[in-house]
């Protein structure tokens, strides 16, 4: 266990990346109800600018996004060291495309539309099993 997960103060850090709005705004809700520092991005340009200055604990991640889509994210972040202990899970519409990211290792995955009660109970359980 690291230092800081043994400190009972520590709130592990999710980002959230989305191309839509809404979702984000709801998954970024949603997630500020656990013990956590919330980041939000909005398509894969922002994520990948995101990560170039933060270590978030769980990176959520939406696959279909137009540009830089959620593929290309999780290429970057597994080229980089220091993203290599972050967990990752993917948001997507399109299960089809799940079989090409696992390769890239991702720690879970679920289909959209999600519940929000079965969305945060599969956040907290990724989390808790860092």
């Amino acid at each position: 266990m690291s230092e800081q997960n043994s400190n009972s103060l520590y709130k592990p850090t999710v980002l959230i990346v989305d191309d839509e709005p809404g979702l984000l705004q709801l998954f970024a809700g949603l997630i500020k109800r656990l013990p956590c520092h919330v980041l939000t991005g909005q398509g894969g340009d922002e994520a990948i600018a995101i990560l170039e200055r933060e270590t978030p604990d769980l990176l959520i991640l939406d696959l279909a996004m137009p540009g830089v889509s959620g593929y290309d994210v999780l290429q970057h972040v597994r080229s980089i060291t220091r993203l290599q202990n972050m967990r990752v899970m993917i948001l997507t519409a399109r299960p089809s495309m799940v079989p090409e990211v696992e390769e890239l290792g991702i720690d879970y995955w679920v289909s959209k539309p999600i519940l929000p009660r079965d969305f945060l109970e599969i956040v907290r359980e990724v989390l808790e099993n860092q």
